[in-house]
C-alpha cells in the first residue's frame, strides 16, 4: 500500500500485495495500520450519486465526509478513485465512464467552495484502456469530445483521467495531483480488464485535526 500526505490530508491506496479489498478481513488489516476505526464505503453501482456516512443504504459512488479523523473510501479495479478536498471536508469518488458522463465529479465538487485539491489514483490509463468504435460513437453522442480518444491504427484508447481532470478545471480546480499509475499495464494493481472481475483495490482518505 502507499500512504501519501498533503498537509492534514491523508490518502492511502492498496496494491495487489495487500489482498482483495472486497474481503473484510483484508480491509481491516489495512485500516488498522492508521488508527482508524473504519472506512466508510458507498454501495457502488456506477451511479453519479454522492452520499454520506449516515446514508449508506442507497446506491452511490461517492462519499462526502465533514468530520475530521473519519475516513471515506472506494473500491476500484480500473475506474478512477478520486479524492476531493478543501482541507475542511473530503469526498472520495469512484468514477468510471458512466459516472463521468453523468456528472459524478461535478456532483462531488458542489460540496466545496474554497480552494480545492483533487487527487486521481491508480486507474486505467490512455495507454491501455482500449475501446471499440461503437463506444466512441456513443460517447460522442453524449457530448464527450473526441480529444479524449487516441488511435494508433490498430486500437483506440480512451482517457478517463483527462476527461475527469478537464471537468475539475472547468469547475475552477487548479490543484490536481494525478498519481499517473495505470492499473492495466502495472502489475501492482487488480484490473478488471485483465480478468480481476471480483478483486478490488481500496483508496481511502481522511483529514487530521
Amino acid at each position: 500500500m502507499k500512504h501519501l500526505r498533503f498537509g492534514a490530508l491523508n490518502i492511502v491506496f492498496t496494491e495487489k500485495v495487500d489482498g482483495n479489498q472486497r474481503d473484510e478481513e483484508n480491509r481491516q488489516k489495512v485500516i488498522s495500520k492508521f488508527k482508524l476505526n473504519s472506512v466508510f464505503i458507498p454501495r457502488q453501482k456506477h451511479t453519479s450519486v454522492i452520499t454520506t456516512p449516515e446514508n449508506l443504504d442507497i446506491d452511490a459512488d461517492g462519499i462526502y465526509i465533514s468530520q475530521k479523523n473519519t475516513a471515506a473510501g472506494v473500491l476500484t479495479a480500473d475506474c478512477l478513485p478520486v479524492v476531493i478536498t478543501d482541507y475542511k471536508r473530503v469526498a472520495v469518488v469512484h468514477a468510471g465512464w458512466r459516472g463521468l458522463v453523468n456528472g459524478i465529479i461535478e456532483n462531488a465538487l458542489q460540496f466545496f467552495k474554497d480552494e480545492i485539491f483533487c487527487f486521481i489514483g491508480p486507474s486505467a490509463g490512455k495507454c491501455c484502456y482500449e475501446v471499440g468504435e461503437e463506444f466512441v460513437e456513443n460517447m460522442l453522442k453524449k457530448g464527450i469530445d473526441s480529444r479524449y480518444f487516441y488511435s494508433n491504427g490498430s486500437k483506440i484508447t480512451f482517457s478517463l483521467k483527462d476527461l475527469a481532470a478537464d471537468k475539475m478545471k472547468r469547475y475552477g480546480v487548479k490543484q490536481i495531483f494525478d498519481i499517473s499509475l495505470c492499473s492495466i499495464c502495472s502489475e501492482d494493481f487488480f484490473s478488471y480488464r485483465k480478468g480481476d472481475f471480483d478483486k478490488r483495490i481500496l483508496t481511502f482518505s481522511w483529514l487530521e485535526e
